[in-house]
């Protein structure tokens, strides 16, 4: 099916309903017949009004013929040939000509209607069509931010002394929230008994530490904890400072998970 045909099926246009479009300052219209046949044109030359073209009405076989056209291409390349003698042009005629009463070139009432068979048929192809609604959309919020921050900035040099009636909507960045620095305990099991491990969660090794191990080797490490006593014992805390949490946090895990050393 032609696509005025199910353009105007669809309701999205409708009978007498007028095109238009220009080439060279001449301006040609028609009207959308039964079917999706375009008619009563018009010609519309530089500073003349516009008359009637392809109107005349003849007979075949005494039958009366009036002449319409089934495409936008057809009707457009045979004004723009026939009025004008203009010949070998490349007129994108879904993308020019203009539907008068939503003023909105036919590309856009055709992908219009391309969006409604898509709603329909979820697993249709025609994906770019939902692409170029959030472009739409987009559009359409940066032009009223846009607006806002007019109006805020009229506002800030007109009434110096005065608050803004509203609260100014933060379009910044959700920063990170920030937490308190927390130890998490990894229990672990050996042949010689079970130990306990303190990590901060928080926190990430900073390059100097990454930069040692590469340069010493893990093994390193192990060597720096033979030099350590082999068992600490913290004594039971009340409120402490920050660099007594690790220490508070050894008795509330304890005391609230009871493993046996």
């Amino acid at each position: 099916m032609r696509r005025l045909q199910q353009l105007l099926q669809t309701q999205i246009v409708f009978l007498n309903d007028v095109l238009y479009f220009s080439f060279k300052k001449h301006i040609f219209t028609g009207k959308v017949a039964k079917g999706g046949l375009i008619w009563k044109c018009t010609w519309q030359k530089p500073g003349h009004d516009a008359t009637p073209v392809f109107n005349n009405p003849s007979t075949i076989d005494n039958h009366r013929f009036i002449r319409t056209f089934e495409s936008l291409t057809d009707w457009t390349e045979t004004c723009i040939q026939e009025c004008l003698d203009e010949y070998h042009t490349r007129y994108s005629s879904w993308k020019r000509v203009r539907h008068q009463r939503t003023d909105q070139p036919m590309e856009t009432l055709f992908k219009h209607l391309q969006k409604k068979q898509l709603s329909k048929d979820p697993s249709s192809s025609k994906h770019i069509l939902l692409f170029e609604q959030i472009a739409s959309q987009q559009h359409h919020i940066e032009t009223l931010t846009s607006r806002i921050d007019q109006w805020r900035a009229w506002f800030a040099e007109n009434m110096h002394s005065q608050e803004l009636p509203f609260k100014p909507i933060d379009d910044q960045e959700t920063k990170e929230q920030q937490t308190s620095s927390q130890a998490q305990p990894f229990m672990l099991t050996s042949d010689s008994g079970q130990y306990m491990v303190l990590h901060r969660v928080n926190e990430v090794a900073p390059p100097e530490c990454v930069s040692w191990l590469k340069r010493n080797g893990p093994e390193a490490f192990q060597t720096i904890l033979k030099k350590l006593p082999a068992a600490f014992e913290f004594e039971p805390l009340g409120h402490t400072s920050d660099d007594e949490t690790s220490k508070q946090f050894v008795h509330e895990f304890f005391a609230h998970n009871n493993h046996n050393p």
